[in-house]
């Protein structure tokens, strides 16, 4: 088995949990993937919205799966 395999199709971002979840369809589901995770750093960035910057990483991660699943499925 592949990680495509599992993962499925494509994968989303939840900005309510900071997590990314794999849309595997209807007979598979829904599966957790990853947590974003470095708040512990990102709160001291010097940005003045780290609770974005923080959405728009998890947004830029999901990207980056789901331009790779293209590619290889």
């Amino acid at each position: 088995m592949k990680p495509e395999d599992f993962i499925g199709p494509k994968v989303y971002y939840d900005d309510h949990g900071q997590m990314i979840f794999s849309d595997r369809g209807e007979e598979k589901g829904v599966q957790l993937l990853l947590d974003v995770r470095g708040w512990g750093a990102i709160q001291h960035l010097p940005i003045k919205d780290p609770d974005k910057f923080q959405d728009d990483m998890g947004k830029w991660i999901a990207d980056a799966i789901n331009e790779k699943l293209e590619r290889e499925l």
